[in-house]
């Protein structure tokens, strides 16, 4: 998969990985890349597809407090999260903007929505002065008032971290597969969005059905083409890197590269599908979906990356269950 080995891998598509990536580069856990971060937070595995037409707004439609608080916790971190839709009382205002600058003087930045545009950002910095926050996200670097802040958006929504935990490299790869095979089986907690998202495999057969009834709008369905086509890029280069850094020194690292490198196998598959499918529908132009021809080899190539990706979750699932089995095994001794 030749653009796969050219890629970058310090850049993605997924900026909740990407904002998640940014703060903890102020932490312990500094030595993350974005690869390790998209596969440990689960981001590298995750498809949240919009049966109706394959909206835009699909890849950032999930409960995010209770997602970035287990993405932290799966990379080690106690996190505080503050929402609140609005209208917004004048004390949660408060508690809100307070949780920012407390981040701020620890030296981390707060995780937010809908800086400049609407993906996660990163607010690195303030000035109570002049009420300005110093914010970043994929669009741009820049300031941005408290009153903007407060006022332009439906939600007020803020995630920081608090404390660094000691996580063994186990805990971490266990927890992270629980991740990732809660999400595959549709068992992950959807919130508001339940019924009007269809998460993991069960994205797949959504957006299949889509293209076969000629129902895609070509920007959502660019959109969603180019986040889930990089993130299985990073999936299999995620399980690449553990096939090759778990050194095989006891039984755990030798099933973990074991597995790994099956599992990275199947997502080379599916990653070589969806970056065909990529191709296809260009972002933002987004290509012809309501072409027969198009649509038709469309549908191929998403069956091909559903049925790899259905064999990569299988063995993630036993490589999980290996882990679990293994773990109660050294609590009962």
């Amino acid at each position: 998969m030749s653009e796969t080995t050219s890629k970058n891998w310090t850049k993605t598509w997924t900026t909740a990985a990407q904002a998640i990536h940014g703060a903890i580069a102020y932490t312990d856990k500094n030595h993350y890349s974005l690869v390790d971060v998209m596969g440990i937070t689960g981001h590298a595995f995750r498809i949240n597809i919009d049966p109706d037409h394959i909206d835009v707004a699909g890849p950032t439609m999930f409960p995010g407090g209770y997602l970035f608080r287990r993405n932290l916790c799966n990379l080690g971190f106690i996190s505080n999260l503050s929402d609140a839709e609005k209208p917004f009382t004048p004390d949660k205002v408060e508690k809100v903007l307070a949780l920012i600058q407390q981040a701020v003087d620890r030296g981390t930045p707060a995780i937010t929505f809908d800086l400049f545009m609407p993906e996660f950002g990163l607010i690195y910095g303030y000035d109570d002065e002049k009420q300005l926050f110093h914010a970043k996200d994929v669009s741009k670097e820049g300031t941005i008032s408290y009153t903007d802040f407060v006022e332009k958006r439906g939600m007020l929504w803020v995630t920081t971290i608090s404390e660094s935990l000691p996580h063994s490299k186990y805990e971490t790869l266990r927890m992270a597969l629980d991740m990732i095979v809660d999400h595959a089986r549709g068992r992950e907690w959807q919130h508001v969005f339940e019924g009007k998202y269809m998460i993991g495999l069960k994205g797949y057969d959504a957006w299949i059905a889509c293209m076969e009834r000629r129902g895609a709008d070509p920007f959502g369905n660019a959109y969603n083409t180019a986040v889930v086509s990089d993130a299985r890029e990073f999936a299999a280069q995620f399980l690449r890197e553990l096939v090759v850094r778990w050194n095989g020194t006891n039984v755990v690292e030798r099933t973990v590269r074991k597995f790994a490198a099956e599992a990275a196998a199947h997502y080379e598959r599916t990653a070589a599908a969806l970056v065909e499918l990529r191709e296809l529908f260009p972002f933002p132009q987004g290509g012809q979906p309501e072409d027969p021809d198009t649509a038709a080899r469309a549908v191929d190539l998403l069956k091909t990356a559903r049925d790899a990706e259905i064999l990569g979750v299988d063995v993630l699932e036993r490589l999980l269950g290996f882990m679990k089995a293994y773990w109660s095994e050294q609590w009962i001794h």
